[in-house]
């Protein structure tokens, strides 16, 4: 163990606390909130039934399991994903009856019910959604003939396009009617163009095929402008003057009969097909297509065979608070559709001209000129948008809402739409992150955005969803960091993916989703423990859930679809991507033209939300409808930053429209070009803009020139730090909230930078749930300095509510004349041995140790096993193994992982604390607590000064030698044993310890000497595999479940001998692997997934220590 005392440059870098008193802020609800938060503020999960595998037992058991461990609602999605169908068919007498129970038992529980769309993950539809309701195309044949000539022949009928998924998606009832259902939309001839040019990625543009940006690479987060597409000869283009409809010609069996015009001409046949795309993955009673999203008489069909029957089932309710309160609708995995039976009568009434001399663009000809066409299709895409948006998503919404429920929606990958647009309909936007899988970190910023924008007061997540590999690995400090991102991102309440149903009471850990999400399951080997994790979620969740967010930036997103999300990249540092000091949010364009308002020059949104500045897209069109409403809020006072359009994107109304927007272009930009001259005053607003590189597959400029605006305009970023500490802000009222945690694993001192004025921060832990105040601060005409220290991923929230010229802050404070000193506890880790590959294979594997001992050495203690191949694969196109062998401090460790994965290489806590800390109590007295004996001396800004003698603070005691452990004998552990020191289970030679799974307790009695007044006791756990919950005398000290890993024994320690009792949870993995070498008949666990041999790793397990007293001393200072 190293202690390093770092010399702090300035007092003002050493951060102090004042605890508030729980009596005089007992009527505050934001401290009684945080304190107590309300089960509106708890984490909800991901339900999960496999196929038919419902009892009414397994259900109330999974509900109150839930209640226990402080989770607040669940969303029911039965899906079917391989694992063996269960005995309850899918919408029968019985499981409605089964659902209306569970319904009843959690409105009885006080949790929340959020009811999925459909059967399987995501969409609306079942067998009950006949084939003229379901998703379509349009399709196309081509004849070509030369004339004169009479031509009478049946022309082709035009084939269904394969579904997204595949043929093997459908039943053989199900393939019989996607491939028999037609029905002709026209006939039309045109003369054959002389060139060859297609509209490029037709695909994409009409609507017939999208892959999600999350997960595949190379998919466009938007379509280029129409404006961007040059000329071409106009006899390689159709020309829709010579075009001849010929539908009334064809008779009902397809042949037409036509007297050709000399030359050489085109027949081409248009029909409306299925796209084919089924719910998925749903359970086979429920399998059938998917609605037609554009139209509504599909919903209403959709909505009586599922959701109304459901809702007959449990009668009227009226309890916000718990039963069946809300619709889901998840992530889009259903393709594009781009027409139904009403879409050409849509679109000409939407759009003011028909679309069907157009129509050839659908499969990439060119009509009139490749501008022209582009303009068709964007608009083809935006009326599938708005059909999309009024006549499902929104229109589900309206359902749900005449039903007493609302509505959560994911609004994002493979939709026809923008996701901004598409999400805004939603009561709760929803968004994922994903701890093992692909990166849909996106979507996160894109769910905040439409909350924000639309006032929505919750940011939910799909939180920590998993590919195979996490295979009951991941516990909750390990989820932690991520978590706080996605705080610190806008999200506000998780839903865990996944809680899986348990339809048995005896089987452990029982019923999976086959190898996917984190098993966040009452069968859990700490499950009793989770509920401290749980309860930092719901106090980090209650405060960020207050108020609104405070952002300068609003980024206006491209008009058109489908479209994603994206600020430009200079906008965000790192991996996961932090926001720099200025927030952002995007909008989405109708949201804008509908919601904006301006006040006091700026951009408020409802709700409240408001924004310093305007950006626009770097693009060179935009619709006269959003530009009028541009230049409404620019008079009105807005600042707008972004180029001036020079066109429409669409058809509609054209050429006028063009017209109209180049001269509303130049009313509102006047001279401003970009280059010469970089602002125009309009009304009482102004317009500015500087031409920057925009990277491909992006829609800004670089973000510098937007904060070099603010910077300019007198406003300082909200929040800086000099370390990594990434952040959000709220304000509730008269209170300003950051949230506040450090991005590393390493301990940060940090000066962190706030944009407030005249009040006093308060420093709020939701670890521990103390609530203190800083008694040095600094404030400036630029805001207010707080010094921070945090250890690794450690996080907090800063409140500024009370007036500073209420409080007479600490100048200074010393210890024996000086400034005070950081303890810093930096644990030496050393790689002994690190190898990647294939196990047992030395000429497929390769040494790693150089590598990976670099990057430990910068900090980065988690190690994603693939990134290992990117350089030098050592088995390409198979599966590889990372092991890594290492010390800390001294003391061995070891940890394995295999490509997918990430590992993280464990530590005992790293630590950065001042060696003293300054609080006031109940009475404003300051109130001194040391780790360093010495002589403290302080003085006010009052000039007011005292001093205090610390003289013997005990040193730090570890509680060494042996324990007597107990482990759980149904799980192959013995009753009682004796260790002699703390080792890993994993490396023991009793078999019923290396491969034990679940709880142990260890025991030891311990002596203190006299215990003094004004003394606080601490128990350090040193390294804990993974949760641990200490009793100390009979009293519950609490659960230790992340770094650092102590709690607080100051009520519990006694003087003289002293009872310990220490429970330890580890993980699954090690008795599945051990039961891997026994007969089915003697193993101990039972999962419908195993991804474990018996050669498998094990993991490390249990209390490994060191397990230390620490002391700190209190005294009040008198002032005088």
């Amino acid at each position: 163990m190293k202690n390093k005392i770092l010399r702090l440059v300035a007092l003002m870098a050493l951060v102090f606390f004042n605890s508030l008193s729980d009596g005089a802020l007992a009527a505050d609800a934001l401290v009684d909130g945080f304190a107590h938060p309300p089960d509106s503020a708890k984490p909800w999960v991901y339900w999960y039934f496999m196929d038919g595998n419902l009892t009414r037992e397994g259900m109330t058991a999974d509900l109150e399991a839930m209640k226990n461990a402080g989770i607040g609602g669940g969303i029911f999605l039965e899906v079917n994903v391989g694992i063996p169908r269960g005995p309850v068919v899918f919408m029968s007498p019985q499981w409605q009856d089964l659902m209306a129970n569970a319904l009843h038992e959690a409105d009885r529980l006080g949790i929340q019910i959020a009811l999925g769309s459909g059967p399987g993950w995501c969409g609306t539809g079942g067998p009950w959604i006949k084939p003229e309701l379901a998703m379509q195309h349009l399709v196309a044949s081509a004849t070509n003939v030369t004339g004169p000539m009479q031509f009478s022949a049946p022309l082709t009928q035009p084939r269904p396009r394969t579904p997204y998924f595949g043929e093997d998606t459908l039943t053989p009832e199900l393939k019989k009617e996607w491939q028999d259902f037609y029905r002709d939309v026209a006939v039309l001839a045109f003369p054959t163009p002389d060139g060859t040019n297609r509209i490029a990625d037709v695909e994409e543009k009409a609507l017939y095929h999208r892959d999600p940006f999350s997960s595949v690479a190379g998919v466009k987060p938007f379509l280029p402008s129409p404006a961007e597409f040059p000329a071409l000869p106009t006899n390689d283009c159709i020309n829709p003057g010579n075009m001849v409809e010929l539908t009334a010609k064809m008779s009902a069996d397809g042949r037409l009969v036509w007297e050709v015009p000399p030359g050489r001409w085109t027949i081409m046949r248009l029909g409306r097909t299925l796209t084919g795309q089924t719910t998925r993955p749903s359970p086979q009673p429920g399998l059938g297509f998917e609605t037609d999203k554009f139209d509504r008489a599909a919903l209403d069909a959709h909505f009586a065979a599922f959701i109304k029957k459901v809702l007959a089932q449990t009668g009227p309710h009226t309890n916000a608070s718990g039963g069946l309160t809300m619709l889901h609708f998840d992530s889009w995995e259903m393709g594009s559709q781009n027409w139904s039976s009403q879409f050409r009568e849509e679109f000409q009434k939407r759009r003011g001209y028909d679309p069907l001399k157009f129509l050839p663009a659908f499969t990439g000809q060119i009509v009139t000129s490749p501008e022209i066409s582009e303009r068709f299709l964007w608009d083809v895409r935006r009326t599938a948008q708005e059909l999309l948006v009024e006549n499902h998503v929104g229109y589900l919404a309206e359902l749900a809402h005449q039903n007493n429920l609302t509505l959560s929606v994911e609004p994002y990958d493979l939709n026809p739409a923008g996701d901004l647009t598409m999400g805004r309909v939603a009561d709760v936007p929803q968004c994922e992150f994903w701890y093992l899988g692909f990166n849909s970190l996106f979507s996160v910023i894109e769910a905040a955005s439409i909350a924000h924008t639309c006032g929505r007061p919750v940011v939910a997540a799909e939180a920590f969803t998993s590919l195979p590999g996490e295979d009951w690995k991941a516990d909750p400090a390990a989820l932690k960091p991520l978590g706080d991102w996605a705080f610190c991102s806008g999200v506000n309440r998780f839903d865990f993916h996944r809680f899986q149903a348990q339809p048995w009471n005896d089987r452990w850990p029982g019923m999976t989703m086959g190898p996917f999400g984190v098993h966040w399951d009452r069968t859990q080997t700490w499950w009793n423990m989770v509920p401290a994790y749980h309860e930092y979620l719901a106090r980090c969740q209650f405060l960020l859930q207050r108020g609104v967010t405070v952002a300068d930036v609003c980024f206006i997103a491209m008009e058109g679809a489908p479209q994603v999300f994206r600020p430009p990249s200079s906008a965000t540092t790192g991996s996961p991507p932090d926001h720099l000091g200025y927030n952002f949010d995007g909008c989405a364009p109708e949201t804008l033209i509908e919601r904006a308002e301006v006040q006091q020059g700026n951009l408020v949104f409802p709700g409240g939300t408001t924004y310093r500045m305007l950006v626009l897209p770097e693009q060179q069109t935009m619709t006269p409808k959003l530009l009028h409403k541009i230049e409404s809020l620019v008079r009105a006072g807005v600042t707008v930053f972004g180029p001036p359009p020079l066109k429409s994107p669409s058809l509609e109304n054209f050429p006028q429209c063009d017209a109209e927007v180049k001269k509303l272009a130049q009313k509102i930009w006047g001279d401003c070009d970009g280059e010469k001259v970089f602002a125009h005053s309009f009304g009482k607003g102004r317009v500015l803009w500087r031409k920057t590189e925009v990277k491909p597959g992006e829609q800004y400029g670089d973000y510098a020139a937007v904060t070099n605006v603010l910077a300019g305009m007198n406003l300082p970023p909200d929040f800086a730090a000099d370390g990594p500490i990434r952040f959000t802000h709220r304000r509730d009222g008269d209170a300003e909230i950051y949230f506040v945690a450090n991005a590393t694993k390493k301990p940060v001192v940090a000066d962190a930078h706030f944009q407030v004025h005249g009040l006093v921060p308060q420093i709020w832990n939701p670890l521990t749930g103390e609530m203190t105040k800083p008694a040095q601060f600094t404030t400036s005409t630029n805001g207010e300095t707080v010094p921070l220290t945090f250890g690794p991923g450690e996080s907090a929230f800063v409140i500024f509510r009370q007036p500073v010229a209420e409080i007479d802050p600490v100048l200074s404070l010393t210890r024996n004349g000086k400034p005070l000193a950081i303890i810093q506890h930096s644990p030496a880790i050393i790689l002994q041995k690190a190898t990647y590959g294939v196990p047992g294979d030395a000429i497929r594997t390769r040494d790693v140790r150089e590598k990976l001992q670099a990057q430990v050495d910068r900090g980065e203690l988690d190690i994603q096993v693939i990134d290992l191949a990117k350089d030098n694969d050592p088995a390409y196109g198979v599966a590889k193994t990372l092991r890594v062998e290492y010390t800390v401090d001294g003391k061995p460790a070891m940890a394995t992982g295999r490509d997918q994965e990430m590992i993280t290489l464990e530590t005992a806590s790293a630590s950065c604390e001042p060696e003293a800390k300054l609080e006031r109590d109940a009475d404003g007295q300051f109130l001194l607590t040391a780790k360093t004996p010495g002589r403290y001396e302080i003085q006010t800004a009052r000039g007011k000064k005292s001093a205090v003698n610390i003289a013997t603070i005990p040193l730090p005691v570890e509680i060494s030698g042996s324990w007597d452990v107990s482990f759980d004998p149904k799980w192959g552990g013995p009753a009682e044993i004796a260790f002699d020191s703390l080792d890993d289970w994993s490396q023991r030679s009793e078999t019923g310890i290396k491969y034990y799974s679940g709880t142990a307790v260890y025991r030891k009695s311990f002596s203190t000497p006299n215990l003094a007044p004004g003394q606080k006791w601490f128990l350090d756990l040193g390294i804990v595999k993974n949760l641990a919950r200490v009793r100390l005398n009979g009293h519950d000290c609490g659960v230790a479940w992340c770094p650092p890993w102590r709690v607080e024994i100051t009520g519990a320690i006694a003087n003289g001998t002293n009872e310990l009792e220490i429970e330890v949870a580890n993980l699954w993995p090690n008795r599945l692997i051990g039961d891997q070498s026994l007969p089915e008949s003697e193993r101990r666990t039972w999962t419908t997934h195993n991804p474990y041999t018996k050669d498998s790793p094990l993991l490390p397990s249990g209390l490994l220590g060191p397990v230390t007293l620490h002391t700190e001393v209190q005294s009040r200072f008198e002032m005088k």
